[in-house]
């Protein structure tokens, strides 16, 4: 009884403190409910960091496998989207999960798998015009720059307001595609500009309405009232144009936004009389593609294909005194214009970004070559006509491999002697192999073979050079110093009697009857450098060497292991394109030309002495050009063995190409023959998308 007190005090206290702990209860619930409302914010913080961070990484990893210009306004996108998420997402979340340390096991996603959660992707374009992200990895596009706000600043500090006339022919086009080719022309950031339409009688309805719709001021109409043709109509146009400069384009091109800046840039930079730019094209499901980088002036390369294009620029002063479109090449018209504007000037501008998109329909020459048989006549027949025009001999010949296509093989000017030279040392077996195909498959006969023995020591090669001794045009000097390439070549130089000098490898085999002659009648222009060939490895079924490009990770031979008879990047691989260097492997330049530039630099023993000739060679203002038609296996470098085999090797390697850009500095990452938009470490003409 005595504690009953005790009792009802403790439960008058509990009474007391019931409200207390209610109010401690639903504080916590409401903590909790707090707690948990902010694990769901976070959770949806995360997912949108994560959608971010997909959209971001896709972004970066597109861009960052490019180095072309086009990427810069996607970039400076990804470099904001990155900012925005660090700024609103990251931060706050770091902020809480410091102040809340336990928090973070709740919320944390799952460990992703090594190398990314995101396969990688690429920008596309829809027919809109709206960008987005496509799991098809490597697919082109094109991206529109973004006009500068700065515009009307640059245009000021132009040095004159050059003026262009767009001249078209127009004949039954499809109302869409003409109303995107003039809707394009009137986009152009670049004010100075007229546009001439020619129709060529158009007889569809349709066309012929909407020509007589267009009410614009800086746009004129010319009705002709017979067809013409391509160059006719176009010749119409160019008549009664007032610019200082004429541009071509077709009437299904569409003309980039900056098409005009980018020229007139061209134009007051270079003072050009012709300047052509890059492309691409539009296919029927109206996206891009087939982007073309092209190389800068190239007259072999122009000899070869036409990859100057349509939205080309030539000073109208210069067109007067070349002449109209010739209309007898209807379809080749302007491959025969730009042949012709070569023949009177050499101030010639390329501009390496796509200004303009050519359109890929049925039938049509950007779909097919061959879809308009007359084209290819004439595409045969504005060079044979360029042969005559320039007093060289010389046959249009077709490839083979790619019907449609042609090669220039140019005949020796007269008997001109070709003298071989061949180092070797101790390498009596591949010697044999090179000096009997040498003898045995050359149809030209008036050659000499000057061998430079490099102190060889093995019975079977030296019982075989004193074989060789007693041969009529064959000669052996013996050369018993270190091993120095240039000074080996240059030696043979100085002992050869011809007016042609083909450096060769010993480790090389003729395969080629017509060799001598092919090379020969390339080293005789006088525009041309070193001439190479197309060499193969044993079994002749994958490429050694079709052309060497200079890039960031140092001059490299193209398309090497590819199948020998596959086209290449355009048609590179088959056709004679000019280079900036070719293989000392197998080379061929004049004696006097060879001369002129003191010969082979012997401060480079083993590697790049042939990158630095031709290099020099193209400082003169030469031209390099690999003969794709003429080649020869190359048991590559059996003799004395791969530059990079051993450690000690590799460091000399690294020495002289140290060596050869400090010698050439400007050609540090730099081919003019190769493009800024193209993969900057791949041989191999790979696009940067």
């Amino acid at each position: 009884m005595q504690k009953q007190p005790i009792h009802r005090e403790a439960a008058e206290q509990k009474d007391l403190m019931r409200p207390v702990r209610e109010a401690e209860l639903d504080s916590l619930r409401e903590n909790i409910k707090d707690l948990k409302t902010t694990v769901s914010e976070l959770h949806a913080q995360l997912r949108e960091r994560d959608q971010l961070l997909r959209a971001s990484d896709a972004r970066i990893h597109e861009l960052l496998t490019s180095t072309s210009w086009r990427f810069g306004a996607p970039l400076r996108f990804a470099g904001r989207l990155a900012r925005y998420a660090k700024r609103k997402l990251l931060r706050p979340i770091y902020n809480f999960v410091r102040r809340n340390p336990g928090i973070l096991r709740a919320v944390a996603p799952k460990p992703k798998p090594r190398g990314g959660p995101y396969e990688p992707a690429s920008i596309v374009r829809n027919q809109a015009g709206h960008y987005s992200l496509s799991q098809d990895a490597g697919k082109y596009t094109y991206i529109e720059p973004q006009r500068p706000s700065d515009i009307d600043a640059r245009l000021a500090a132009l040095g004159s307001a050059v003026s262009f006339t767009i001249v078209v022919p127009v004949y039954n086009t499809a109302t869409i595609l003409l109303d995107a080719l003039i809707a394009s022309v009137q986009a152009q950031w670049y004010p100075h500009w007229r546009l001439v339409l020619a129709d060529d009688a158009s007889t569809a309805p349709a066309t012929r309405h909407a020509l007589d719709q267009i009410d614009h001021p800086k746009i004129k109409l010319l009705r002709l009232e017979s067809n013409q043709g391509i160059a006719g109509a176009t010749n119409a146009a160019i008549a009664v144009a007032d610019g200082d400069f004429i541009v071509f384009a077709d009437h299904d091109d569409e003309l980039t936004v900056d098409c005009l800046y980018e020229l007139a840039l061209c134009v007051d930079r270079d003072q050009p009389d012709f300047a052509y730019s890059d492309e691409d094209k539009l296919d029927e499901q109206g996206g891009y593609a087939q982007p073309h980088f092209k190389p800068d002036w190239s007259p072999d390369t122009m000899m070869s294909t036409m990859f100057t294009g349509h939205v080309s620029c030539v000073r109208r002063s210069l067109l007067d005194r070349v002449g109209p479109l010739r209309t007898e090449v209807n379809g080749c018209q302007d491959w025969d214009l730009v042949l012709r504007i070569s023949e009177q000037t050499d101030r010639i501008s390329h501009v390496p970004r796509v200004l303009y998109h050519w359109r890929i329909i049925p039938a049509s020459v950007a779909s097919d070559i061959a879809a308009k048989p007359y084209v290819l006549e004439a595409s045969r027949r504005v060079r044979a006509e360029a042969l005559l025009r320039r007093k060289l001999k010389g046959t249009v010949e077709p490839v083979d491999e790619v019907p449609g296509y042609f090669r220039v093989n140019y005949h020796l000017r007269g008997s001109p002697r070709i003298s071989i030279i061949i180092p070797t040392r101790d390498g009596g077996n591949v010697l044999r192999c090179c000096v009997e195909s040498i003898l045995k498959v050359s149809s030209y006969r008036n050659f000499e073979i000057v061998i430079l023995d490099n102190g060889s020591v093995s019975n079977e090669t030296v019982a075989y050079l004193r074989e060789l001794s007693g041969l009529e045009n064959l000669r052996v000097i013996r050369h018993d110093k270190p091993f120095n390439f240039s000074e080996l070549n240059n030696v043979g130089a100085q002992n050869a009697t011809g007016e042609l000098l083909l450096f060769l490898n010993d480790d090389t085999e003729v395969i080629a009857a017509d060799w001598l002659e092919r090379m020969g009648g390339y080293a005789q222009l006088p525009h041309v450098g070193a001439v190479g060939a197309k060499l193969v490895y044993p079994g002749r079924s994958s490429i050694q060497h079709a052309g060497v490009v200079n890039l960031a990770i140092g001059p490299a031979h193209a398309f090497v292991g590819a199948k020998a008879d596959t086209p290449g990047y355009f048609m590179r691989n088959l056709l004679e394109y000019n280079w900036l260097a070719v293989t000392g492997a197998c080379l061929m330049i004049e004696a006097q030309k060879f001369n002129a530039m003191d010969g082979f630099d012997e401060s480079f023993p083993i590697a790049y002495n042939d990158i630095d000739l031709c290099i020099r060679a193209a400082r003169k203002g030469l031209f390099n050009v690999v003969c794709q038609a003429v080649t020869l296996v190359h048991h590559e470098s059996v003799t004395r063995g791969l530059d990079a085999a051993e450690p000690a090797m590799a460091k000399r390697l690294r020495g002289e190409l140290r060596r050869l850009y400090e010698i050439h500095p400007d050609y540090y990452e730099f081919d003019p023959f190769h493009n800024p938009n193209l993969d900057s470490k791949s041989p191999d003409f790979e696009v940067s998308v």
